[in-house]
């Protein structure tokens, strides 16, 4: 089976390190289902919102001409490139294009033409009224912690490497918030080293979190963020505001907190709360979330869900 990925979402030599979650499931589907062949179109998002349309008379002829049997569309924008496209289509909704305008009309008027829809959280689905709930995956292994990196947490008031797990020049990820309860925490007494993902080559991104005492996340908007699965497998534990499916997966470990307001003293009340009940991080118990997040499942539900279309069309 031949699937195009059409997407605005995908690192670029620009832009390395942007929404990787994308190019990993398209990896994961090439090595976890052999039987797909799996090419990427990318709409860089900073292009004129012109540049949409131009793609909407351009891909059907994309699609004819390499024999493409499903295209898959990451993000509800991208949609309205495939507006023309005779094959089946599937979407990803991924958050912010269906809780933000002016994206999430588009999103809500050209869902119903789509063959499948997939939405990266229950929240989504809640919001749209459809959708089956398949998240981004990761490598849990990975991400699994190392004997070697297994310490004693850090005795409060102390020295604590707090992660801010994005680029802290974008707005989406609420960096001030961040920066009010770093300052908290030290009138607790704490000295506080931040750590920042951005930059860091994904290879290495485990080992930020092997190296880090506590995350924060502290976004504005999140579909499923893929650092809060991240932390889970690495056992970090974290602080989140109540974005996307934060609070689904923290349910699920001993070491995760979601906070319901923005206030950065109760954020960092409940920071020092956590860590002074985390002992020994080997000992946090993440095994309720694993299977749920593992890029190979997730890989293979995906498949499925291509040979379904494709065999519903057959019998029509």
């Amino acid at each position: 089976m031949r699937v195009l990925v059409v997407t605005n979402l995908y690192p670029t030599p620009a832009r390395p390190f942007m929404s990787t979650f994308v190019k990993e499931q398209v990896e994961s589907l090439r090595q976890y289902c052999p039987d797909l062949v799996m090419d990427v179109r990318v709409i860089e998002g900073s292009r004129p919102r012109g540049e949409y349309l131009r793609e909407m008379l351009r891909l059907p002829f994309v699609v004819k001409k390499g024999r493409y049997d499903m295209v898959h569309a990451h993000f509800g924008l991208t949609l309205v490139s495939t507006l023309f496209v005779r094959a089946p289509v599937v979407v990803t909704f991924h958050g912010s294009d269906l809780m933000m305008s002016p994206t999430k009309h588009v999103s809500k008027l050209l869902a119903p033409r789509t063959a499948r829809i997939i939405v990266v959280a229950q929240r989504l689905r809640e919001y749209l009224g459809r959708g089956e709930v398949i998240p981004c995956g990761i490598p849990v292994q990975e991400f699994a912690l190392p004997s070697c990196h297994d310490k004693p947490s850090s005795k409060l008031p102390g020295n604590l490497k707090v992660l801010f797990p994005s680029d802290p020049t974008r707005k989406v990820k609420g960096y001030s918030l961040f920066q009010a309860i770093r300052q908290e925490l030290e009138e607790r007494g704490n000295k506080v080293e931040e750590v920042h993902l951005n930059g860091v080559e994904r290879a290495k991104v485990p080992e930020v979190y092997w190296e880090s005492d506590l995350m924060l996340l502290t976004s504005l908007s999140e579909g499923s963020p893929t650092v809060i699965k991240e932390a889970i497998a690495a056992k970090l534990p974290f602080v989140s505001v109540d974005v996307g499916d934060a609070k689904e997966w923290a349910r699920l470990v001993n070491f995760g907190v979601v906070v319901q307001d923005r206030d950065p003293r109760t954020i960092a009340e409940e920071a020092v709360a956590l860590l002074a009940r985390t002992k020994h991080r080997s000992a946090l118990d993440n095994s309720q979330c694993l299977e749920r997040m593992d890029i190979a499942k997730i890989a293979r539900r995906i498949g499925r869900v291509y040979r379904e279309i494709l065999e519903e069309n057959r019998l029509r």
